[in-house]
């Protein structure tokens, strides 16, 4: 179950940043995560959430998942598709596609977080 080695990495992440910016409490995390990363986000929320409660300034914070699809790029269609049970096969012309658009990333976008009685938004780039 690599998802607690994530929600451990995560959790590590928000607590620098928190700490940082001497953030009193923090409201939400929003990750990236791709259809075909292999992450299953019912088990990173459960990790997350138990990770959380040892920590008072997070104990609150909820995760906030964006599923990316998995989706490639047909250079003989010149066209977009969505790439079904891990075959980057062109629907249209068959022919088989390296060019793989989105799906596989898993990336911590933003968090929101209280500082002196103040929203706060730090955002990775």
């Amino acid at each position: 179950m690599h998802e607690l080695s994530i929600a451990q990495s995560l959790f590590e992440a928000v607590q620098i940043q928190a700490h940082e910016h001497k953030a009193s409490r923090v409201n939400s995390v929003r990750l990236r995560v791709g259809e075909a990363s292999g992450v299953v986000t019912d088990s990173l929320l459960f990790c997350f959430e138990m990770l959380i409660s040892l920590d008072p300034v997070l104990e609150d914070a909820q995760l906030l998942i964006d599923r990316i699809p998995h989706r490639a790029w047909c250079a003989i269609c010149a066209q977009e598709f969505p790439i079904l049970y891990g075959i980057p096969q062109c629907p249209t012309c068959t022919e088989w596609s390296g060019n793989i658009l989105s799906g596989t990333e898993l990336q911590l976008l933003e968090m929101e977080f209280e500082a002196n009685d103040e929203i706060s938004q730090a955002q990775e780039a």
